[in-house]
């Protein structure tokens, strides 16, 4: 618990620490200006946009827990996603959900699977993203498209790793997650599991679409703030941005998606102030308004509102 406090602080002061350094490129007087400028008669569009984004991962999250047999019906399933947002800034907050659910009397073992498999089909989908985007803005190439192979490359390695080394006749069967054992033994068979063909699938294409969801609202706060950016482009800006945020290790990217975002502006031709000034906004339509999200629905799942729950065993379930 220690490690992980000091982690976070660590990553906290260092996100704080990139947040100056950016401002010392950046006119805030006019930033500022530009953010009062801003059309806010749009805001409830831009966050119906946000709303889809998070509702679209939280059907895959319902998909996933499915898959390994967690059985929570879809509106109770679709809160404890969100109410997980509520502890963005926490240190390994995503993992919160993984805990409400042994609320019902499943193993943390196995949420935490599900958890972290929708950590990695978010970074494929980016880097899929991404890599398609920079075919046509080439200056990144070199980075992004090594990462998204050797993120294919790693999946595939983890998932069929067993296979390597055993006999093809012991090969992993997909649903057989019993056969190893200790709480990282299920995590990693339930993982596996979920990582086979047809999940695979499935939460690449619904990852893609939150991804395009992403970028949709990146464009239109960028649009309203009359920056002249295509589609294309800000699915440029939005994947790679993304990507350096969750590479820097830092608590949601704060400070390097701030960063990165308004420098791959200012490359596109984009004054940094008015840059600054969207970006602001956006990470404040989606992350600030996840947070509140989270928070309404952490207090719904205490109500009726939540839907019937299921019985608990009295042992959670492995």
């Amino acid at each position: 618990m220690r490690r992980h406090r000091f982690r976070f602080i660590l990553g906290l002061l260092a996100g704080i620490a990139l947040l100056f350094a950016v401002a010392k490129f950046i006119n805030l007087t006019r930033t500022w200006h530009e953010f009062n400028e801003y059309p806010w008669q749009t805001l409830p569009a831009i966050l119906a946009l946000s709303l889809g984004y998070y509702l679209v991962k939280a059907v895959r999250w319902q998909y996933f827990i499915r898959a390994i047999d967690i059985k929570l019906p879809l509106r109770r399933s679709v809160l404890v996603y969100l109410a997980g947002q509520w502890f963005a800034f926490t240190p390994a907050g995503e993992f919160v959900r993984a805990y409400l659910l042994t609320g019902y009397g499943f193993s943390f073992s196995r949420g935490s699977a599900a958890v972290a498999v929708q950590v990695v089909f978010d970074l494929l989908s980016l880097a899929i993203v991404g890599s398609l985007a920079v075919l046509r803005y080439p200056q990144l190439s070199t980075l992004v498209q090594p990462f998204t192979a050797a993120m294919i490359v790693g999946i595939l390695a983890f998932v069929y790793w067993p296979q390597f080394r055993r006999r093809p006749s012991s090969a992993f069967v997909p649903g057989a997650a019993t056969a190893t054992v200790g709480r990282f033994g299920h995590f990693y068979a339930y993982s596996r599991q979920l990582l086979g063909w047809k999940q695979l699938l499935i939460g690449l294409a619904l990852g893609l679409v939150s991804v395009v969801m992403g970028v949709l609202v990146l464009l239109e706060v960028s649009r309203n703030h009359e920056i002249e950016v295509g589609f294309t482009q800000s699915a440029y800006i939005y994947s790679l941005s993304q990507l350096a945020g969750a590479l820097s290790m830092l608590p949601h990217g704060l400070g390097a998606i701030e960063g990165s975002a308004v420098g791959l502006f200012h490359n596109a031709g984009v004054d940094t102030a008015h840059a600054a000034s969207a970006i602001v906004l956006f990470r404040l339509a989606t992350l600030g308004w996840s947070v509140v999200l989270g928070g309404v629905s952490l207090v719904l799942l205490r109500t009726p509102l939540a839907g019937p729950a299921p019985r608990s065993p009295q042992k959670p379930v492995q």
